[in-house]
């Protein structure tokens, strides 16, 4: 997906060549990952003459916001107050900076 974000919109062949001989790809490999991708609802994909063009159906930000929405209702739906408690410890150890940033969303979120 990385690739894909950093494209914007690509062939195949555009992934290939992007890892190039640092970390040769076969294009068969590459054309099942995005398929895979296409299928899991991460990228669009339109035919474009011969070819598929792939395009990131979400930025890297969404999804990572996404992604971190979801491990964190399953964490405290599973840990339930262990993991609320555990988490506000662990707040503490957090460099001052990180912990006052953390802290001014938990209070922007709240007054929401």
């Amino acid at each position: 997906m990385v690739v894909v974000w950093d494209l914007k919109k690509c062939h195949v062949r555009d992934v290939v060549n992007k890892f190039g001989k640092a970390k040769p790809m076969a294009y068969t490999t590459v054309a099942t990952l995005l398929d895979r991708l296409y299928k899991k609802g991460m990228v669009n994909k339109r035919n474009e003459g011969m070819a598929f063009v792939f395009s990131p159906k979400s930025t890297s930000e969404e999804y990572s916001k996404k992604i971190a929405k979801s491990f964190l209702n399953n964490f405290f739906d599973s840990f339930g107050e262990s993991a609320t408690v555990s988490f506000a410890k662990s707040v503490e150890s957090l460099q001052k900076e990180k912990r006052e940033e953390l802290l001014r969303l938990l209070g922007t979120h709240e007054s929401k």
